[in-house]
């Protein structure tokens, strides 16, 4: 049964996310219900989410990018002493709810107490539900079970559960942090901060601006490597203590953020693939002084069989491109010893590139720089960081490419 297509039960819940208001009708409908709850995203580009119940009590919620990460941390949130890469060595991440297993087992092996256990999935619900319910248009699906693929540990009210997520946006409102959205595209806890600006850091340390204490922590722990729910953990404070702390850094360019990949243990098992051939179907230059980029664009354009050209000097930048001759071109707006405008209409002046594609690529989105982006001869205006969707959209526009 598809959620989307319910008429709404509560006018009141149009105050609330899609995916909270897609759950209070749930509630009103199965209130006794035992089955499974699948969400994807408006594109369906990232993994599932699957949330579980018995007779109309919730009683786990998994999926999403991190899954692996998010057990993890719970463990280390409920039970410090256990070793969470030996807890994971044995589980089989392609079973239905593989976590509840772990779990279980862990508990039958005395390594955790039931009442850790039920911290544990209650904890890792909450921060599914708070993931979900930022997401904008998210599709919900149910799926009625006749019994459940393991044994439920908590039993959960889903009325209180949604309660408790509300309160907890209300906080991060009322903690005047609504406007993070907002400024960082495609923000999400799931994000994981990093130092883009050393230089500028070690002015502020030179100045005693920040202390060398507070100099050594950041370096320490934004890494690249830990995403905000885990810094969460790792700092023993809330999102709101973590994100305060980080944003005047972000204000002044010196922190930005990054996507980064689950967890994997060397024992798991990976499912046989058939190996596949994506047909060749051009080459795509980014012209960005940051290799982030790059590795993004990557990301997206390598699974769909383009070749991407990374270029991160930008005065190397013009014979290189005369050699590869790439289908369509990502600059960037900012770069040492230039910019993306006047790159753009050199490149613009000469032949081999008068009817190539080219995309600004910038972390500013105005109308003047849009402006001047169409006056020195770019095709269209990207934002960045990349977004997958609106960068099929450029290929689609461009290349008419089929992505689909």
């Amino acid at each position: 049964m598809l959620l989307t297509k319910l008429s709404p039960v509560d006018t009141s819940t149009q105050l609330f996310p899609k995916f909270i208001q897609d759950l209070k009708h749930l509630h009103v409908l199965f209130q006794q219900a035992t089955g499974e709850l699948i969400v994807t995203d408006e594109d369906e580009s990232d993994p599932n989410w699957n949330i579980y119940f018995y007779l109309g009590r919730l009683v786990y919620a998994t999926g999403g990018k991190h899954r692996v990460r998010r057990l993890a941390r719970a463990i280390r949130q409920h039970s410090q002493n256990i070793n969470i890469h030996d807890l994971l060595g044995n589980a089989d991440p392609l079973s239905e709810a593989w976590e509840l297993k772990v779990i279980s087992q862990a508990i039958q092996e005395n390594r955790l107490t039931t009442e850790q256990a039920r911290a544990i999935i209650q904890a890792s619900i909450h921060e599914v539900f708070y993931s979900l319910s930022d997401q904008k248009q998210p599709k919900s699906s149910w799926k009625p079970l006749d019994a459940l693929p393991f044994k439920p540990v908590v039993a959960l009210s889903t009325v209180q559960t949604l309660d408790d997520i509300v309160a907890a946006q209300q906080k991060w409102q009322q903690a005047g942090l609504a406007h993070v959205q907002n400024m960082i595209q495609g923000f999400t806890f799931d994000l994981a901060p990093y130092i883009s600006n050393p230089d500028q850091l070690k002015v502020m340390a030179d100045a005693d601006a920040i202390s060398s204490k507070t100099y050594s922590s950041l370096h320490k722990i934004l890494n690249g490597k830990n995403t905000l729910w885990d810094l969460s953990i790792i700092m023993h404070c809330s999102m709101i203590a973590v994100m305060r702390s980080l944003l005047p850094f972000v204000v002044d360019g010196i922190v930005a953020f990054q996507e980064i990949p689950d967890w994997t243990s060397p024992n798991w098992k990976k499912p046989t693939v058939k190996p596949t051939t994506i047909p060749n179907r051009g080459l795509i230059a980014c012209i960005d002084d940051s290799p982030q980029v790059a590795i993004e664009m990557q990301r997206i354009l390598e699974p769909l069989g383009f070749e991407v050209l990374s270029i991160i000097e930008p005065l190397q930048s013009v014979s290189t491109l005369l050699q590869r001759k790439p289908d369509l071109i990502f600059l960037d707006l900012i770069m040492p010893n230039t910019n993306g405008y006047e790159l753009c209409t050199f490149l613009r002046k000469t032949t081999t590139f008068q009817e190539i594609p080219i995309v600004i690529l910038t972390g500013r989105d105005g109308v003047i720089d849009r402006v001047r982006a169409k006056m020195a001869g770019s095709s269209d205006f990207l934002s960045k960081p990349p977004d997958p969707v609106k960068v099929l959209q450029i290929l689609r526009k461009f290349l008419q490419t089929e992505t689909n």
